[in-house]
């Protein structure tokens, strides 16, 4: 019973290094993401009068970080921030604020290749987490918080421009999507729940309707 036992034991061991170094053999870790910052206002003169308008202000940021198990699959996980402030001049000045961390783990894999193309599927499954703020005069007061939970696949392509370096572009207009969004304020949680998939190649060309990003391999 006990060598029994001992052999199972050491298939196992031996079963669990055989596949950590098939996948060591293509293992390759893989960066990219998006940094963004944007700001509008100004004034309005008539006259000797000048009043200031509202100012909007936003920045994001959204690191991608992931590994390839394989030449066909890869595994990995964007990390979101977002910060977003209007400020309405006045007497008191009037401030709302909305901060917002999202964590989206995602799974790709590349169905085939030609030459330095690749198509690929991609599953995510998103979560963020949302609170408001307003802030009149030195009196900063709480807002909502909203909770998202979705879940979305979509196909995409790839172009390698060095062994190092890939361009991506993401569809749009192929998708799958659920998305769960829980808002709460003070004692009322509103809950949406949303549901889509769809396919659009009508205005395939527009702008907006590909997203170009790209990832470094390390």
């Amino acid at each position: 019973m006990r060598t029994f036992k001992n052999i199972a034991i050491k298939r196992v061991v031996i079963s669990s290094l055989l596949l950590f170094a098939t996948t060591g053999l293509f293992a390759q870790i893989f960066v990219g993401g998006s940094v963004g910052f944007n700001t509008t206002g100004g004034k309005i003169e008539n006259g000797n009068t000048s009043v200031d308008k509202v100012t909007q202000t936003s920045f994001s940021l959204a690191p991608k970080a992931g590994i390839f198990l394989s030449e066909k699959l890869a595994v990995g996980a964007i990390l979101g921030f977002n910060l977003q402030s209007e400020k309405t001049p006045g007497t008191p000045e009037e401030i709302d604020r909305t901060t917002t961390f999202g964590l989206t783990p995602f799974a790709r894999y590349y169905a085939f290749s030609l030459n330095k193309f690749s198509v690929f599927a991609q599953g995510n499954l998103g979560f963020s987490y949302g609170v408001e703020k307003n802030k009149v005069g030195s009196t900063t007061t709480t807002g909502p918080k909203t909770t998202t939970i979705g879940i979305s696949a979509f196909p995409g392509i790839s172009y390698k421009l060095t062994d190092k370096v890939e361009l991506e572009a993401v569809i749009g207009g192929l998708n799958l999507n659920f998305n769960r969004v829980s808002v709460k304020d003070n004692n009322t949680t509103n809950i949406t729940n949303t549901f889509g998939v769809g396919a659009n190649l009508d205005a395939i060309a527009t702008t907006g309707f590909i997203t170009i990003g790209a990832i470094v391999k390390l």
